[in-house]
């Protein structure tokens, strides 16, 4: 009885120094539902020969004092910004947890609770060319810099996650 108790432990002992701590892997998790909605966003752009623009709206908790930040994906026709088709994209939430910092075309973001209307933080065009957008993604308090995922779209459309091309250059697997 006492060998089966020391095995279980020393198992419980291992799955838990193996296992993936899930509130560090939140902001990766985050970059990559991103960078994959970028994606189709892009290649939809493009095939629709329309405007899509990403607007980002911090939301109160109801269940905490903080906020969390959403955003969801519109087509501009007949002068305004409307949903995108109903088996497209849909607006996403990111946990409490995960805060996000935007430089659009080389300023800082800033969300203005005061505009009536607030205009998309990112635009594809059908040419395939978009607004230059720098995101760090992060855990709030995490303190740690290196644990920010950061995803750059550069003016031609084309996107770059840093974290995940310096793992392949490294040629690395991404944990």
């Amino acid at each position: 009885m006492i060998v089966v108790f020391i095995i279980g432990l020393m198992a419980g002992v291992i799955t838990l120094s193996i296992g993936e701590d899930k509130s560090k892997a939140a902001p990766r998790l985050e970059a990559q539902a991103l960078i994959q909605a970028v994606g189709f966003i892009s290649e939809f752009a493009a095939l629709n020969g329309e405007v899509v623009g990403m607007f980002v709206t911090p939301r109160e908790s109801s269940e905490s004092t903080g906020k969390y930040w959403c955003y969801n994906w519109q087509r501009y026709r007949d002068n305004a910004w409307v949903k995108l088709p109903e088996d497209s994209l849909t607006e996403h939430c990111m946990p409490e947890n995960v805060q996000w910092e935007l430089v659009v075309e080389g300023h800082i973001y800033v969300y203005d609770p005061d505009l009536e209307t607030h205009p998309p933080v990112l635009v594809f065009s059908p040419s395939g060319e978009a607004t230059p957008v720098e995101m760090a993604i992060f855990e709030q308090g995490s303190g740690t810099p290196s644990e920010a995922q950061h995803i750059e779209i550069d003016l031609m459309g084309n996107s770059h996650w840093r974290e995940e091309d310096e793992a392949k250059k490294r040629d690395e697997p991404v944990r």
